[in-house]
């Protein structure tokens, strides 16, 4: 973060201003680490890095701060209130927020402001923070880069290139196509709109490393803002920036009678999908990347805490004793257990993308392009017949291919077929695996913060509940409270646990139609189910009487109300009465799945089960956007 510098790039002088006397009441406490100004400029070096559109809107937050809110209470502008009035005012207006829309942009802004607090080296002592170099496991020559095959860019002089199969997209649908074609001898082109980022320029620091690898920097949300959708923009796309988890869709059969085989709902759909040859998929890309249970000396004591309060739940008959549960299967290379994996691995330790098939396929003659963004594909009637591109320096480009795969992810591979004029149930039907954060407090020190983000997790059939806490910035944002209460909160990081409600939401979302409206509020049209709200709660019942069986003190849920739950309170009670709509938790996604969904029947389907654009001979998309329903379990490997 800034560590001092005076000046300002993003942000202009009056908006600093507002940001600095925002900062002076929210982070508030005994024995501030930074100042206010500090803040604002860790805010400003944060903003003026991310590549994003989305970011404009954080002017027009700071214009309604500045002059609307306090407007409504006929005061002057909120920078020239005294410092008890500036705190009065925002909490009357948080009071309001879940009635009024735009009031809501004051928690977006939470984040804003955690993230330019605790983002700051210089705060990680006073909140009982343990950085990687200072652990007791940590050794230098144990904690070394691992050597990773180096993948060859290719730049071509000519503005116009030829190939056989092009596929847009690196992540984990496109990165595999790519080695396979070039493997059997294709000429094959793999393009990226992301950078190429060497491990070795990966690092800790979550403000840079969100602005760097992650699409949007981590500023994409739902277009009502309730979640945020988290993807990378990197060559090797979220599997840069994931937790590695490889789950299998068997892995996950449901317990309930009542739930239906998802490959029969998929084939109610239109989907056909050969399970032996998916099975047999699944055994090639396992070995490929390294797939296998990960080694309990890594998991961490937030593991633990899971697993043992599920046990002790069971022992007590609580709990199901089907519920699948355990240690997470994933794709580690001698993983270290730092803590930091959704900022991309500077030890080389990810079996991603980056570190396996991409190397693989560039040594099999693929050319990999990146920094190079697929605008449009050239097409005539049934055949596609290129792909028009912008490099990030505003060069073009033109693939000729006979060829094209889409594989740009949820989101981006609808977005490009709308922009080629393919618009035929493109961006329905989307879903995702929905979650919410839930914290809990023990006496003893877990330092939870040491070891693997997402190590353990229990399977009840309708939801996981699975472990995951982040480093500072990253367990900031999910701490609830607001002023003194979530300071003092924070400086008790060491003794938290922290764990994740996942579940598979119904696919009654879509990808917005208007380019204006994609960049200005977001891409994706979503909103909760009742039914799936339902769920959520069932499973956040649970895991809080999981961490009470795990000897918690108290637990919180990240409900839009602050929200303390002690053993001796009704959960179920508390949980059902400040929980009536999805605006009351916060809720986030990192697996946006469909808008282009596998069916035969070109009524409701994009691609045919042989993910063949309806319509097209050559044209294809291999991604998530073509599962047709949430797979309610994390997707990369399927």
């Amino acid at each position: 973060m800034n560590q001092g510098n005076k000046n300002y790039s993003f942000l202009s002088k009056r908006e600093l201003r507002t940001v600095e006397k925002f900062a002076e009441v929210f982070i508030e406490g005994q024995k501030e680490a930074i100042s206010p100004r500090d803040v604002a400029l860790n805010i400003d070096a944060q903003l003026d890095r991310t590549q994003s559109k989305r970011k404009n809107g954080v002017k027009l937050i700071l214009f309604l701060i500045e002059y609307i809110m306090p407007l409504f209470s006929l005061r002057p502008p909120f920078s020239r209130l005294s410092a008890k009035t500036r705190k009065k005012l925002i909490q009357s207006k948080l009071a309001k927020a879940r009635r009024v829309r735009f009031l809501k942009d004051l928690f977006r802004v939470k984040a804003l402001f955690l993230s330019g607090y605790y983002g700051d080296k210089r705060v990680f002592d006073s909140i009982n923070f343990v950085p990687v170099e200072k652990r007791p496991r940590y050794e230098p020559d144990k904690f070394r880069r691992l050597e990773v095959e180096p993948v060859n860019i290719y730049t071509p002089d000519e503005n116009e290139i030829n190939t056989e199969i092009c596929v847009i997209g690196s992540g984990a649908g496109g990165a595999v196509v790519a080695y396979n074609a070039a493997a059997a001898g294709k000429n094959v082109v793999l393009l990226e709109a992301g950078m190429y980022i060497r491990a070795e320029e990966m690092n800790h620091d979550e403000g840079a490393m969100t602005a760097k690898l992650y699409k949007e920097g981590g500023l994409q949300t739902t277009v009502d803002f309730d979640m945020s959708i988290l993807q990378g923009k990197i060559l090797g796309g979220t599997t840069v920036i994931n937790n590695a988890i490889c789950f299998r869709l068997k892995d996950n059969e449901l317990y309930n009678a009542n739930n239906p085989d998802i490959f029969e709902v998929w084939r109610d759909l239109g989907a056909n999908v050969d399970e032996r040859k998916l099975g047999e998929a699944y055994d090639r890309v396992e070995k490929f990347i390294h797939v296998q249970r990960i080694p309990q000396d890594i998991a961490g004591e937030n593991a633990n805490i899971l697993i043992n309060g599920w046990e002790n739940l069971v022992s007590s008959g609580q709990g199901d004793k089907n519920f699948k549960y355990g240690l997470f299967r994933k794709n580690y290379n001698q993983c270290l257990g730092c803590g930091y994996c959704n900022f991309g691995c500077p030890y080389a330790r990810k079996s991603s993308m980056l570190e396996t098939y991409i190397p693989a396929a560039s040594k099999n003659g693929a050319k990999v392009i990146a920094e190079c963004h697929a605008v449009k594909i050239e097409r005539n009637r049934t055949k596609a017949s290129g792909v028009h591109c912008k490099y990030r320096d505003g060069r073009n480009l033109f693939i000729r291919a006979k060829e094209i795969v889409v594989s740009c992810g949820a989101i981006g591979s609808s977005v490009l077929l709308m922009k080629s004029g393919i618009r035929k149930n493109v961006g329905e039907r989307f879903s995702f695996n929905a979650g919410t954060p839930m914290l809990a407090k023990f006496s003893k020190e877990i330092n939870g913060f040491d070891g693997v983000q997402m190590a353990t997790y229990i399977d009840s059939g309708e939801f996981l509940l699975e472990t995951n806490i982040g480093p500072p910035l990253a367990f900031a944002v999910t701490v609830p409270g607001w002023f003194n209460s979530h300071f003092e909160r924070m400086k008790a990081y060491n003794r938290f646990a922290s764990v994740g409600v996942v579940i598979g939401t119904e696919a009654n979302a879509r990808v917005q139609r208007s380019a204006f409206f994609r960049d200005l509020i977001g891409p994706v049209k979503y909103e909760m189910t009742k039914a799936d709200l339902e769920k959520m709660k069932r499973g956040m019942i649970l895991l809080a009487k999981v961490f009470f069986a795990a000897g918690a003190e108290c637990v919180y849920p990240t409900t839009f109300v602050d929200l303390e739950i002690k053993k001796s309170n009704d959960v179920e009670d508390l949980i059902n009465k400040h929980v009536q709509k999805p605006d009351d938790i916060i809720l986030n996604s990192s697996h946006p799945q469909g808008g282009n969904i596998m069916s035969d029947d070109k009524k409701i389907g994009v691609v045919d089960s042989q993910f063949k654009v309806h319509g097209f001979d050559n044209l294809f998309v291999c991604d998530a956007t073509v599962f047709p329903t949430t797979i309610g379990i994390n997707p990369q490997l399927t």
